[in-house]
């Protein structure tokens, strides 16, 4: 499957509107990754939680597209993040799209919640929605102080090739590399380390690791990959060569291998 057909509807956008470019949402690759890149599980888990009556509150909502989704299955939506910019998008793909019982709202994770959150009653959010946004510890009193007796905590976290470094990681140019790897207890320790000893008003209900393959078949492809995550100023011409025959070593595909760490934390407060 091509790149825009099998990842998440609000990141293909990214490559659509001139709006989010400008912002400096790019993803500048194509690869090739499974059904969903394992957002399928994640929504559908977010869904069987949510009802007419629901409301719910978008942790690191960033551009909202995934705020104004939630929206149609529940009474209100309220995205939050700490960038005035992109929550200024947020508001004008809402009022794009017609969607009139979601908001957006400034918060700083840790601090400033109570003004930014004022007109949010304590003990009347029922779903909170994390989707590759801050870990659970930044956010969890707030959460706690927010949340209706019997309310979920739903999460995502794209943590990378977790556990694992590809076999021709030593092959590339120094430059490229894929350095530090977290490992799964770490990675699960995101959400575990967050929660209180010995109360049970605040359990972890699931967690579930999701194994995503990402497929490379253009050497400039990759490139474009690992370059950006390694901030690396070296150009493709450089290293043109080293990985074109790497490239071949492989007959002709390279593959990383991801995690996804979808996780579910009760809140009885």
């Amino acid at each position: 499957m091509g790149f825009l057909d099998s990842y998440p509807a609000d990141l293909a956008e990214w490559e659509r509107d001139a709006r989010l470019v400008k912002r400096g949402f790019v993803h500048p690759w194509r690869s090739h990754v499974g059904a969903g890149n394992g957002e399928s599980f994640f929504d559908a888990l977010v869904r069987d939680h949510l009802w007419p009556d629901s409301v719910v509150f978008d942790v690191g909502c960033g551009h909202g597209a995934y705020t104004c989704a939630l929206a149609g299955g529940c009474a209100r939506a309220i995205g939050v993040d700490r960038d005035p910019e992109v929550l200024e998008l947020a508001r004008e793909l809402a009022t794009e799209r017609g969607v009139g019982n979601v908001e957006f709202r400034p918060l700083t994770f840790g601090s400033g919640a109570e003004g930014a959150l004022a007109e949010v009653p304590e003990r009347s959010v029922d779903v909170f929605v994390c989707r590759r946004g801050p870990v659970l510890g930044r956010w969890l009193d707030l959460a706690r102080r927010l949340a209706r007796p019997g309310a979920v905590a739903i999460g995502i976290h794209p943590t990378g090739p977790a556990g694992a470094v590809p076999p021709w990681n030593s092959q590339l140019p120094a430059s490229l590399r894929l350095g530090r790897v977290f490992g799964y207890d770490e990675v699960r320790s995101w959400v575990t380390g967050a929660l209180p000893d010995g109360d049970q008003r605040v359990r972890l209900e699931g967690c579930w690791w999701l194994d995503v393959p990402e497929r490379f078949d253009d050497p400039a492809q990759l490139y474009a990959r690992l370059a950006g995550a390694a901030n690396a100023e070296t150009s493709y011409a450089d290293v043109k060569d080293d990985l074109t025959k790497l490239f071949d070593g492989y007959d002709g595909t390279l593959e990383l291998r991801h995690t996804r760490l979808v996780w579910k934390v009760a809140l009885h407060s």
